[in-house]
């Protein structure tokens, strides 16, 4: 299926079948890209929290070590 007429002149416009048909696979598949799966918002919450608590001991223990190689 391509939008050439019998002359050879190729128009592939709004109206051309094969480009409705690509629009309509590319809108479906941006409907349909989660397949259905919801993300946790507990998941995210714990997983962000247990990252900001990674984030507290790593700075605390440079400014430990930093203390402890240059002194109060």
């Amino acid at each position: 299926m391509n939008c050439c007429n019998a002359n050879g002149n190729c128009d592939q416009n709004r109206d051309c079948p094969i480009r409705k048909q690509r629009t309509k696979e590319a809108n479906d598949a941006y409907i349909n890209r989660s397949n259905g799966l919801e993300p946790d918002l507990l998941d995210d919450f714990v997983a962000s929290i247990k990252g900001l608590i990674a984030v507290i001991v790593v700075v605390t223990g440079i400014t430990l070590l930093a203390f402890g190689i240059w002194g109060r």
